[in-house]
């Protein structure tokens, strides 16, 4: 039998919202954990913050979004590949 799929929250999706309402919101609505977007709040930047967050809310980041939307290109600098 194969495993059931993790369903997480997209942080995008609670935008304007901040990156913790998103993890807030995916532990009261029963989701597996969340997929982080990364743009231009300095929270979905820094991975000490989004592990706090994971801890505190028992949340998993399932995924990370890249930051490839007009608005949030050069979040991870001009070089992102030594950040990922």
């Amino acid at each position: 039998m194969r495993p059931a799929i993790k369903v997480g929250l997209s942080t995008a999706s609670v935008y304007p919202l901040r990156t913790e309402a998103a993890f807030e919101y995916a532990a009261e609505l029963g989701y597996d954990g969340v997929e982080l977007m990364v743009w231009a709040e300095t929270v979905s930047q820094d991975i000490g913050a989004i592990a706090k967050l994971s801890r505190r809310y028992n949340m998993p980041v399932l995924s990370v979004h890249a930051p490839c939307l007009l608005i949030s290109q050069r979040v991870w600098g001009p070089n992102p590949i030594p950040k990922l």
